[in-house]
């Protein structure tokens, strides 16, 4: 059974659920947008019961976790340090880490940054941050796709249109992209009244695009460093917001890669969470003996 506590990473606190042994291998789960902590819970549940111990938070601008009110808070370094300090404080390391979307983003930035805290990591429908900035730049159908990034731009304009009727566009994108049950998305409405629970993760859009630089030769270097880390991705066929071309060039900026297609939207864990669940039972058993 999962159990709440809350977690100071120095600026905020991470509202974090658990299950499984205290002694076991510890596997960390990152959501991503609109998601919150319980994205994975068929494969946390599984895990735990194999006697992983796992780990979710919500991230910050999230859930219950706190809502830093500028867009500043909201940068990589930011989010990253949030899961860097998690994993120190929780003494977890090193972890098998789980991201999907903006959740695989920090994760691929933590075990670039980070390798000595992470023990594998499983990339779920998110490009490597270098991959992605190049198509943006580069890819005119890639950028099509992610026209709501630049929609979400717009001061009080994406926060008006998801925040109608209680969250409306979010709960039908959940029901119908994700699959999410009617309940599950009932879980999301109970979080999203709390104050800036639909404001907030937008501001991780922004706080991407105010400094993501084609020019910065610093930020660039460091995207260019190798994931040293074994690294599985996997990734729906069917993504209508990332292309599925993403895959394979994010894939080969890690040195041991695995990647496996599944005819999926941009929600593989939800729409098979089965196969999701068999391909991190396989991987992490694969290195749990890495340290």
């Amino acid at each position: 059974m999962f159990q709440p506590q809350f977690v100071d990473v120095d600026d905020v606190l991470l509202h974090v659920q658990t299950d499984g042994p205290e002694a076991g291998p510890a596997a960390l789960f990152l959501h991503g947008w609109p998601d919150l902590w319980f994205t994975f819970e068929p494969q946390m549940t599984a895990l735990a019961e194999r006697g992983y111990r796992v780990l979710a938070p919500d991230q910050r601008g999230y859930g219950l976790s706190s809502k830093p009110a500028t867009v500043a808070d909201y940068r990589m370094p930011e989010l990253v340090k949030d899961i860097v300090l998690l994993i120190e404080r929780q003494e977890a390391a090193p972890v098998h880490l789980v991201g999907h979307d903006w959740g695989g983003a920090v994760a691929w930035m933590v075990a670039i940054e980070r390798p000595d805290l992470v023990r594998s990591l499983t990339i779920v429908n998110c490009p490597h941050p270098r991959v992605f900035a190049d198509a943006l730049a580069r890819n005119p159908v890639q950028l099509l796709r992610s026209w709501y990034m630049v929609a979400f731009q717009i001061p009080g304009l994406a926060e008006t249109i998801l925040g109608a009727r209680g969250g409306a566009v979010l709960a039908t994108m959940l029901k119908h992209g994700a699959g999410l049950s009617e309940a599950d998305v009932d879980r999301h409405r109970a979080a999203w009244r709390n104050s800036g629970a639909i404001a907030r993760p937008l501001f991780w859009y922004r706080a991407m695009f105010r400094t993501m630089s084609p020019f910065d030769r610093a930020a660039r270097a460091e995207l260019d460093r190798p994931v040293r880390v074994p690294t599985q991705v996997i990734w729906g066929r069917r993504d209508g917001a990332l292309g599925k071309q993403l895959a394979e060039p994010s894939a080969a900026r890690c040195e041991e890669a695995e990647l496996h297609w599944l005819e999926t939207r941009h929600w593989p864990h939800r729409e098979e969470p089965q196969r999701v669940t068999e391909l991190l039972e396989t991987w992490f058993a694969r290195h749990d003996d890495r340290a």
